[in-house]
């Protein structure tokens, strides 16, 4: 046993040869249909080429875990680029905009249109270079060199990017002879990356898909929604008017004390839009129900309550009901449901309790509404008796709130529907968009540690388990939403970085969440700092930092 050493893998204990290569360790123990995109040797991700020399725990990442997905993406993405170049020539300028529906939509910047023709060529190029098998070679530059190289290729926005940055080393990867900077870390090959997909919605924009974070390995299908489309478009072409395009262009208003002006007029913008949703559904005649959904860290609550204030406005009155306070006791909460740590599952909702409680409201009717106590897990009933008139409109927000379950027994021609999320359209740099996942990660973890005493990495460790849920619960139903509203806020992550980075440097590097919070400290580098004293106290953000007026 002494050229021997021993290795866990997924709680399995292993007895190897030393000095194994991981791409050959892979090879003898991947016991999936499905690839493995990296490895992590002691919670950290390291080359495929590496040697295992002594004892030590190993993890496989596939495309369908949370560390997984965001390295193939990137991997894909840098495939894709490659690929573009080969069969379009090396001028050629691809953009990668924002994600959509399990995809991320992408546009190339050509003198002719595209036809269904070029894209093919496009997939079978990108094949051809994924059949190759060949190496990402992970390259440290210097900070200068990587300005020197951006600049020189006239990728000016890289290299401002790169230029506020204070390490001195930059991790480019090189494909090919393509050299780019990605904010994660990449696949040890390209032969891991052989599912994907591209549809063409015209005008060269496209759908990059690939493989989703869920129980299965499967390229999901492609459902086009016009209002998440544009959602993004319209918010684009009003940060478009005001030169604003990248984080660098968010990073000269911070240098150059302008940012407090642009963080009002950005406030103004999303008031805006709340006004015209409270004019289309004051226009509207018979509306009895407002729902209000989204997934998790949307800002649903506080757009509910600056809605129901817009209404008040028209001369409506508003009566305010939050999902949250129709969860099921602890004790009646399916023992399934439970035992598989389902938290987003309707199914721990009282639907019936909600549907007889709004029944009664909309016959005029008194009832006496729950509050829900989060600390024992039980619905307390402490308030009065109330009703509504007729002129009165019920606000409901939370998670499942376009779900037909939950309002089986009323009609939907009383209902308008609101699908909220924060799609933004700042782009990092061309080939790196501003993750809506992202953004509603960071926010939740400054939310939890803020008000709900759930600290980092219960929060990093429960998030793949949210996003199942959101999977299963509410995307699906957002086809249903009369209307779309986007609630990110151009700013927020210079805000959010200054609470959230003292929270990701206390993961140990002991711990298997290390290499996600690693990812968020390296991709919030990129932002510079922004005082919270700047955002107004009726502001969404305030719902996840604190200090805000709609309690």
């Amino acid at each position: 046993m002494k050229d021997k050493i021993k290795v866990y893998l997924e709680n399995k204990k292993l007895y190897i040869n030393k000095n194994l290569t991981l791409k050959d360790f892979i090879k003898e123990n991947n016991a999936k249909d499905y690839p493995v995109i990296a490895v992590k040797i002691n919670s950290e991700i390291v080359s495929a080429d590496e040697v295992i020399k002594e004892n030590a725990r190993i993890d496989f990442l596939y495309a369908n875990d949370l560390d997984g997905n965001k390295i193939y993406k990137s991997g894909i993405k840098h495939v894709l680029l490659v690929a573009a170049s080969m069969v379009f020539g090396q001028n050629i300028e691809v953009y990668f905009e924002h994600s959509i529906d399990k995809g991320i939509c992408f546009s190339i910047k050509s003198d002719t249109i595209l036809d269904d023709t070029d894209i093919k060529n496009l997939k079978k190029q990108m094949k051809k270079i994924i059949a190759e098998d060949l190496p990402f070679t992970k390259i440290n530059v210097t900070k200068k060199d990587a300005i020197n190289y951006f600049l020189n290729i006239n990728e000016p926005e890289k290299a401002h990017v790169i230029q506020g940055i204070l390490d001195k080393f930059v991790i480019m990867y090189k494909l090919k002879n393509n050299y780019n900077y990605f904010y994660t870390d990449m696949p040890y090959s390209t032969g891991c990356l052989k599912d994907f997909d591209i549809v063409y919605l015209g005008t060269n924009k496209c759908v990059l898909l690939f493989p989703v974070i869920s129980d299965t390995y499967e390229i999901p299908k492609y459902n086009h929604y016009p209002l998440n489309m544009r959602a993004f478009s319209e918010y684009k072409k009003w940060i478009t008017s005001l030169n604003i395009a990248h984080v660098a262009d968010v990073n000269y208003l911070v240098s150059h004390n302008t940012i407090e002006d642009f963080i009002r007029t950005n406030e103004l913008y999303l008031q805006k839009n709340i006004l015209k949703e409270a004019e289309k559904i004051y226009a509207r005649e018979n509306i009895k129900l407002v729902l209000i959904a989204g997934p998790s860290s949307s800002g649903k609550t506080t757009t509910s309550k600056k809605l129901a204030l817009a209404l008040k406005a028209y001369g409506l009155k508003i009566f305010n009901i939050s999902i949250d306070d129709y969860y099921l006791n602890q004790s009646q909460m399916p023992k399934d449901v439970v035992k598989n740590r389902d938290f987003e599952s309707i199914n721990l909702i009282d639907t019936k309790l909600l549907n007889r409680h709004l029944t009664k409201l909309l016959n005029n009717e008194k009832v006496v509404l729950p509050k829900y106590n989060f600390s024992i897990g039980v619905k307390e009933y402490n308030s009065k008796p109330v009703g509504i008139d007729d002129k009165t409109i019920i606000v409901i927000e939370g998670n499942h709130a376009l779900n037909p379950k939950l309002l089986e027994n009323l009609s939907s021609k009383q209902m308008y529907k609101i699908y909220v999320s924060p799609f933004a359209p700042l782009s990092i740099d061309r080939h790196n968009h501003l993750s809506t996942l992202d953004i509603r990660l960071i926010r939740r973890i400054v939310r939890d540690n803020e008000f709900r005493a759930v600290n980092v990495e219960q929060t990093l460790k429960s998030w793949q388990l949210v996003r199942h849920g959101e999977e299963e619960y509410i995307f699906p139903y957002m086809k249903d939403a009369d209307s779309v509203l986007n609630t990110s806020l151009i700013y927020e992550m210079g805000v959010l970085k200054v609470y959230v980075e003292p929270l990701l440097y206390s993961v140990p590097v002991n711990s298997p969440l290390y290499e996600e919070a690693k990812r968020l400290t390296e991709f919030l580098k990129i932002f510079y700092p922004i005082p919270s004293e700047y955002v107004e106290n009726s502001s969404l953000l305030r719902e996840f930092i604190g200090g805000s007026i709609f309690k």
